[in-house]
């Protein structure tokens, strides 16, 4: 859809092919994220039904749909009070495949405002929710800062991104991997709790 909605027919036909083969790319790794958080809540249970329909794989993943969407909800109303459209551009094309960023990024401009909005809300919930699981969207994040904590979230994964990336290259380093595994798990989450849009708590405003 984002192809067709910012390139000319022509761009489209020979860009295609590549396009395809990210595309499915990427539906297979958010394929694998969504099968990661169903059977990680599946084994909160011990694989026990006895707690019904929102035990089995089904119902998890209906959860998963609706965290979803109501935390996308949530971004897509605050994120105008927030950021400007020139900003939230800049993200949009954050959530566009390489690929078609690199040809037609400068063009998000052209779509209307709720699109973006949209689609950016879209994007942020996901990566929290993937990232973080269902219980940290549902019960963690309050409802008046879904997307300042959404947006710090990005930012503080970008952030630990790096950090794995030069640590990584660090010679005779003890524990390397575990530090790295540890960033990679948990280091986003933890940089958010420790800034100042993030105030943890059990009660949703």
């Amino acid at each position: 859809i984002m192809a067709n909605l910012l390139l000319e027919e022509q761009e489209f036909l020979e860009f295609r092919e590549e396009y395809v083969v990210d595309v499915l790319a990427h539906l297979r790794h958010l394929a694998k994220m969504e099968a990661d958080v169903m059977f990680n809540e599946y084994k909160k249970t011990g694989g026990s039904l006895e707690g019904g329909w929102g035990h089995s794989l089904p119902g998890i993943a209906e959860r998963i749909s609706r965290v979803m969407n109501m935390s996308s909800d949530y971004i897509s109303e605050q994120l105008p009070t927030i950021l400007d459209m020139t900003d939230i551009s800049k993200l949009a094309a954050a959530a566009l495949l390489p690929s078609l960023r690199e040809r037609a990024g400068n063009r998000l401009l052209q779509l209307p405002e709720g699109y973006l909005i949209n689609m950016v809300a879209k994007y942020l919930s996901s990566q929290m929710v993937y990232h973080e699981g269902l219980d940290y969207v549902e019960r963690s994040v309050p409802r008046n800062k879904f997307a300042q904590v959404s947006l710090q979230y990005f930012e503080e994964t970008k952030r630990i991104e790096d950090m794995v990336n030069r640590i990584s290259k660090v010679e005779g380093l003890d524990n390397r991997e575990e530090i790295l595994q540890l960033l990679r798990v948990g280091g986003p989450r933890v940089a958010v709790q420790n800034s100042k849009v993030f105030q943890p708590t059990s009660v949703n405003e």
